[in-house]
Order: structure tokens, then sequence, then C-alpha cells
């Protein structure tokens, strides 16, 4: 595409922001610090750790050889750390070898703590200790969201085209992982331009009806003859009906069949396209002319809408049947893009019928399932390349169906005997009417925040007055007369070249949307501002333009989109920073219904939520099914939103008395009591085997392959996620724990003591196997059990697990309850790592050596407040405020 020569100006300066707003913080090691690296510490290593840690041994998979020099690169200062305090502890090398030199260890000792105290002063120098980046893709919708007032569904497919966010350190706000490069420049001017003719219109879109009346089944009645089996010519009465058909409408004894064990009780009672409809994103009203004689039934009647099913842009509404006759719900129906449909457009309605009132004939029944069943046998056959004998086998008991099946007069379906057909309730469904898309105001909101007096006006003080109400929170700060003054200039050429005022101020808001001030986050403010130029432009007061970074920097934290008026105000009276308007601004966030997507996003990514479907289970695992793989992805976002909003303490997440669960998953608990799709509070016996993460549903799945468990995967998030103490790689030669081989039973621990033989693998795993062995009692689908299954292994004396095991530091388990109040012994260390996880998506950026003193006193405050959530995001704010690292630019 052609990219506007104002864009190239833009580019250029945001290429400059994204190398010069984030330098590197850390000094390099000069030619006197290599000379003594080379002299003495590399000598050191080789003779008292090349032994246990070099290539060939790589004892617990760490190799010293690997471990770089330039204490500037992520994780090298740590690891330096680490070693010094191994050495000095006297812990390393191990008993039984050689002890180093007092003065060896001394020199070595010397030269790490140098380094270290030379890359934290630089990194106090530097400045910028929160970098520069870009908005990613959630915060640049929110923002487009709240900035322009626009619906978020009309926002998330034209955002949707952006390029996907890089992520590093697990987040995808970490500056290091957001690029910024020409496909970015290229998408964004194109979705900037979409958004722009949404928000800013011209008059009100076309609307489309359909009056749906069934008209298909009074020109065209189901027939009374239907073959005994697809396919076959010969023909049986088709007996009893699920529906009748009248001059005016269908009467439903029960709807058709669902194939989808969820939809159990629900039946179709309509299914058509409706293309001619949905010609664009956006909301459709229906209208279900309908009512139901209930006779007997006492339970509601309701409706299932669907569209698109089993497509990116499904869409499914369930809503309670009208007394009244005529049903109606509003949804919002993706359609067309670029001449595209990312799914069928096609609507079904369900009801929730659930009595079984027509059924197979029982003895045609029996011979129709003997048919499909043989078919199925001899496909296989086909597939397996089966002996002859025995397709010739299947194909004479075919041949005997296939007799029976063309010598059947009887009827395809009866009426149920069990059931008194006059006391069952009937749907008369008249019609369906669908229309839109529907406009709930006009103009809308969006088009409004930009011509705040209408259309009528075109004057060149109106163009300037509404960009500079709107250019100021687009930016999220007060703005230059420059900047203003360029956004109206290409306005003004657009109104020149002929286009009148809304078409050319979308052109406006489309500069605005790609400009460096709205796209970046962490930008120095303007110098003019800073500068007092004429005694009628005054210099922004220092702490005036810091309470705007402040605001910025909260709201994206906790909300994932630009502040409001509230932060805005108090930012500009320079009364943010305080202690105590602080403190209420964050307890207001947090209970702001914003504060939903610092759930979504934060807790979305450290436990791994986003990647929660990824896995299918085998057909086997025969309870899975789609509202149990919805719920299992739902169940931690509920789970942390408990312990966020009722400030509890995050050792929570180790384990709890409580869970945050719906029906079907308290199903697949085991939980009795438990009704209904809404997610509540609760408690919890030891006999459920569940609390905190692990154990949720989803995890487990996602920590499976779909078939068995993977104790080493399980084991190793346990370590990374919640104890920021990743296990090191595996060598290149230590292989993979192998599935049951035909005729084995063996568990994973028994397949794992096989491996752990070598005794390369046996350093590793002696640390990584008892956090994943200890949640073997949860299947491959997060089931409880008490022997294996999966691998396509059956019957009743399969092996019984054992999921015992001994910790690093001595404390030994034998049950899952043991192995979490075990890991409750390690409460600090966990509290550390999710300060540092929590940390690292505030700061965007790694944390790493030079951030100890911050991470030391937050985790200081966490134990002293009974280790509850928010007090931990408080003391973050206000001690990055306070800190060096949040003030300096």
């Amino acid at each position: 595409m052609t990219i506007p020569p104002w864009y190239l100006r833009s580019a250029a300066l945001i290429a400059v922001l994204a190398v010069t707003g984030a330098p590197s913080v850390y000094g390099q090691t000069g030619e006197q610090s290599a000379a003594q690296y080379r002299d003495v510490v590399r000598p050191f290593l080789q003779q008292h750790c090349g032994k246990c840690h070099g290539p060939e041994t790589a004892k617990a998979g760490y190799r010293i050889d690997r471990l770089g020099t330039d204490f500037s690169a992520p994780q090298v200062a740590e690891q330096w750390k680490e070693v010094i305090d191994r050495v000095n502890a006297g812990e390393m090398p191990p008993e039984g070898e050689a002890r180093p030199d007092t003065q060896q260890a001394a020199a070595l000792t010397t030269w790490v703590s140098r380094q270290l105290r030379e890359v934290e002063l630089a990194a106090r120098q530097a400045g910028g200790r929160i970098p520069v980046r870009r908005l990613n893709r959630d915060e640049f919708a929110n923002t487009v969201r709240d900035l322009l007032k626009l619906d978020p569904l009309i926002v998330e497919p034209l955002t949707e085209e952006l390029p996907a966010d890089g992520t590093a350190e697990g987040f995808d706000r970490v500056a290091a992982g957001l690029f910024f490069d020409q496909t970015q420049i290229e998408r964004s001017l194109a979705v900037a331009a979409k958004i722009a003719d949404v928000a800013i219109v011209t008059e009100p879109p076309k609307t489309n009806r359909l009056d749906y009346r069934f008209d298909f089944y009074r020109l065209k009645p189901p027939p009374e003859q239907v073959p005994v089996f697809p396919g076959f010519e010969h023909t049986i009465p088709r007996g009893a009906k699920d529906f009748i058909v009248h001059p005016t409408h269908l009467e439903f004894i029960q709807g058709g069949p669902t194939y989808r064990r969820e939809y159990d009780g629900w039946g179709v009672v309509a299914h058509f396209a409706i293309a001619q409809v949905v010609t664009q994103d956006g909301y459709y009203r229906f209208r279900v002319k309908a009512r139901v004689e209930n006779r007997g039934r006492n339970e509601p009647n309701r409706f299932k809408l669907r569209y698109a099913l089993n497509s990116p842009i499904q869409v499914e509404e369930e809503v309670p049947l009208d007394p009244s006759g005529v049903t109606e719900a509003l949804l919002f129906l993706r359609g067309p893009v670029n001449g595209e449909v990312k799914g069928p457009q096609v609507f079904n309605m369900l009801w929730n019928h659930t009595e079984k009132a027509v059924i197979n004939e029982p003895s045609y029944k029996s011979v129709f399932s003997d048919w499909t069943r043989l078919r199925g046998a001899l496909e296989r056959a086909a597939t397996e390349r089966a002996p002859q004998d025995k397709v010739d086998a299947l194909k004479a008991e075919r041949a005997e169906v296939e007799k029976k099946l063309n010598a059947w007069t009887g009827v395809s379906h009866i009426y149920n005997p069990e059931m008194n057909l006059d006391q069952l309730p009937r749907l008369l469904l008249e019609s369906v009417e669908i229309e839109g898309p529907i406009q709930p105001e006009w103009p809308p909101a969006s088009h409004k925040t930009l011509l705040f007096d209408g259309d009528e006006r075109s004057d060149d003080e109106y163009v300037a007055e509404m960009f500079a109400r709107f250019l100021p929170r687009a930016y999220r700060r007060p703005v230059t007369q420059a900047e203003i003054d360029a956004i109206v200039s290409e306005v003004r050429s657009a109104q020149a070249s002929g286009q009148t005022l809304p078409v050319a101020v979308r052109s406006g808001v489309q500069r605005v949307l790609v400009a460096p001030g709205f796209q970046f986050l962490e930008q120095p403010v303007p110098r003019e501002l800073l500068v007092s130029t004429t005694s009628a432009s005054p210099a922004l007061p220092d702490q005036v333009a810091a309470d705007y970074r402040l605001a910025s920097r909260l709201s994206y934290f906790l909300w994932s989109t630009m502040p409001d008026d509230e932060l805005f105000e108090l930012a500009a009276a320079a009364t943010l920073h305080q202690p105590d308007v602080l403190k209420a601004q964050v307890t207001r966030m947090l209970a702001d219904p914003k504060s939903s997507e610092f759930v979504e996003n934060f807790a979305g990514q450290w436990l791994s939520v986003r990647a929660f479907g990824s896995i299918k289970p085998a057909a086997e695992y025969r309870d899975y099914d789609a509202p149990l793989e919805a719920a299992s992805q739902r169940e931690p976002f509920e789970f942390f939103s408990e312990v966020l909003h009722h400030n509890l303490p995050v050792t929570s997440f180790l384990d709890s008395d409580f869970l945050v669960i719906n029906e079907r998953l308290a199903r697949h608990y085991g939980i009795d009591g438990v009704t209904g799709p809404e997610f509540r509070r609760v408690g919890i016996r030891p006999e459920h085997h569940r609390g905190g993460v692990l154990g949720m549903a989803g995890l487990m799945t996602y920590l499976a392959d779909g078939t068995r468990t993977l104790p080493m995967r399980r084991g190793s998030w346990v370590l990374t996620e919640l104890f920021n103490d990743p296990p090191n790689t595996p060598p290149a030669n230590a292989g993979e724990i192998q599935p049951n081989t035909s005729g084995k039973n063996l568990t994973v621990r028994e397949r794992l003591e096989l491996h752990r033989r070598n005794d390369v693998c046996a350093s590793c795993h002696a640390k990584l196997d008892p956090y994943g062995l200890a949640l073997e009692n949860y299947d491959a689908i997060g089931a409880w059990r008490e022997r294996m299954n999966g691998e396509g292994l059956s019957g009743s004396n399969l092996p019984l697990l054992d999921v015992s095991g001994t910790f690093p530091d001595g404390r030994s388990f034998r049950t899952l309850e043991e192995y979490k109040s075990a890991l409750l012994t390690h409460k600090d260390s966990f509290a550390r790592a999710f300060t540092h996880k929590l940390l690292t998506y505030a700061l965007c950026r790694p944390v790493g050596y030079t951030d100890h003193e911050l991470v030391d006193s937050l985790v200081n405050d966490l134990t002293r407040n009974d280790y509850r959530i928010q007090s931990l995001i408080q003391s973050l704010i206000q001690s990055l405020v306070a800190s060096e690292t949040f003030q300096t630019r």
C-alpha cells in the first residue's frame, strides 16, 4: 500500500523512540575486567566446576561454559549471583571434591561483585527504566473503544487485522516483544482508516429484513414415505412426526436432533440461511412469533439462537420464551469482510423440549443399528487390512441385515408408548423475523465525540476546536499547538479537495490513531510544553507532566486502556502522585469493571489460560465436551477475580478451601449442589482433592498431550510459573519419556525410573520429578483418578498410582494434600515469584538483579500484610512512584 508522507515522518520518529526510549541500562566490562576474567575467573570455573557442569555431564542441566560475561544480558547477573552464593556457602564444589584456594575464591567473588555493582550503577544512571513501547493489540482496541466511545464488539473485528503481538518474559506488554516494522505500519494505517470510517458516519446503514414463515414446509411437506436407510431405494412409512404443518404455523411435539451431547434436552426447530440479511458486522434484531401450550409441563420454555455454528464467529444466545407470543433478542453478528465470511451464515434455533415423544420403532431400530455397525466394521477392516476371511464374514452378515431392511414394511417412527401424548407440550411456531444492522442511536456517540456541534458547521474554528478537545485524550497528555495544527491541516486539505466535513474528519482521526502520541506509551513530553517560550504559553510544571505519565501507567497496568476523566483531572491538578490520592485511585480502579482486563491479561498469561484448548483430548475421554472446555477456560479467570476483588492471600493460588465453578465443572469434580452455568464460590472438602490452581481441569488438560499425562511438563510449569525457578534445558541426548508399548501397563513413574538410569538425566529429574508426579492423580482432562487410565488402557486391574516424592530440600510427601502442604512451606518463595511476575507485567520489561532492592521491599510488605493481593498492588505502585525506577526518564 502507499504510505502517506506525513506517516513516514511519524514512523521515523517512532523508530527513534523505539531505539532511544529504552537505552541499555547496563555497562560493559572493560579491558581490565576482561583480562581478570581470562586469567582468574575462567581457570577457577574450569578447575572446580567443569567436571560436573561441563558439556559432557551438565548435571542438573546446568553448563558453566555457557555462562556469559555480559551482565547486561537477561539472567546473566542473576546466574553469577547464584554462583558466588553457592561458593561462599561452601555448597560448591560439592563434598568429596577438592576445595578451592581461599584467595582464588575471594578473587572470583570480588570480580563478580564488581560486575554486579557496575551493572546496578549503570541501570540507575541510564534512566528510562520503564521503556517506550507501543500499545499491544488489546490495549489498542480498548483505547479506541474508550476514546471514540465505540462498542467493543464493533472494534474487535477491526483490530483483529493487526499483526499478532510478540511476547517476552511471558507477557505481551513487555517492550522487547512489541516490534514496529513495515507490516505493523501498513496494518496500522489500514485499521485506523476502517476505525475512522466506522466512528465518523455520513448516512445511516441500510436495514435488511427477512420474515421467515416456514413456507417451505407448506409448499413441500415432509414426505410420508422415507428410505429404509439413506441411499436405499426401498421406502417405508414415516409414522409418527416431530411436527405438524398447519396453514399458519408449525406445531412441534419435539425438535430435531442436535447430535451434540452438550445439547441434550434441546431440539432444533428452525434452520435457514440468513446471508441476505447479515451483510456486515452489526446488531441484528430477532423476533420469534411463537407460543407454547404447556399442558402438563412446568419447566420454563427457552430458545437457543445460534449463528455460524462451529466457526470463529459463532454466536449463541439463550432467551426465555415470552408468554405474549413474541420473543425478541438483539445479537451482534459478524458479516462478510472484503467479500469473505469466517463462518457459515446459517441461523438455527433450539427449543428446550426434554421429552423423547417420537422414537424409532424398536424392531426397526435394531436392524437399522446392525446395518450402521456393520458398515463401520467393514470400513475399519479395509483401513486395517484385515484378513480376507474376516472381511467375507462381515459382508455375509451385512447381506443378511440388508435383506431384513428391504423386507421391513412397518413405520420408522412411533409415539413413545411410555408417554401420554395429550400431556406433552406443543410449540406453535409462526415465524422468525430478522432485521439489521440496527443502529441504537444516530448519529452514534463516536461521531458526536468529534463533531460535537453537528455536521452543519465546517469552519476552521470548528475543526480546530474539535481536535483541541480530542487530541489531549488521544495522546493522554497536554498537547502543543503544533500538534493540533498538523491534524487540522490534514482535515483542511481533505476539505479543499471536495470532501464533506465528516469525511475529511476521518482523515484526521486516521492520522491521530497512527501518530506516536497515540501508538506509544512512555514517550517524553514535548519539549515545547516543558519550556516557556512566551508569557502566553507558560511551561508545563514537571509534576503535572509526571502525573500524566503516572495516569497512563496506572490505567494500562490495571485496565489495559487509557485513563478516565477522573485520572486526567487529578493529573492536571498534579495531585495524583500523592500517597493518599494514589491509594484511593488504585482501590477505585480495582473495583471498576474495567479491572477485568487486568484479570484477563495478567492471569490469562501467567496461568497459561490463553493456551487452554490447544490440546484436544482423545476420544477415549468421553466426559470431555464443549461445555467442559469452555468452563475450564473460564475457571482461572473467575478464581483470580475472586482472590483479587476480595483481597485474599496470594497463597490461595497454591491451595484454597474454595473453588469458583459452575455446574459443568462441579459435575467433573464430583461436587454436588451446584446448578446452572453461572460461576460462584463453592466451599470444598478434602475428599474433593481440589483447591488453588493446581487441579484446575483446563490447566491439567493443557499440561497433558490429549492421551496421557505429562508429569515433566506439569512439574516444569509449577517450577517456572509458581516459583520462578525454571528447570534447566535438558541435554540434547536426554530423550523423551515414551508412551506404553503394546501389552505394557507401566505407570509414568515406572517409565521415568528407566529414564533416570542415565546419570545426566537423573540430576535434572531429582529436582523436577516431585513437582509433576505429585499431580498424577489428575488425568489428561483433569479428572480425579486413583489408577492409571488413558493411552487406550482399560480394565479394572490397572496399576495404582504412586504420587509420593521428596523435594530437593528433603521434605517428603505421600499424597496430593501433603504435596500442597509442602508447597505452602515455601510460600515466601512463591510470594517472591508472584511479585516478580507482577512487577514484570507492571514495568513492561524484564525484572533482573538490579531490581533486587525493590523486589525485597515488595515481598516484605506482602508478608507483613498476610500475603493479601491488593496490598501487593498498592505497595508496588506506591514504591514505584517513590523510586528512581518509576520517576526517571
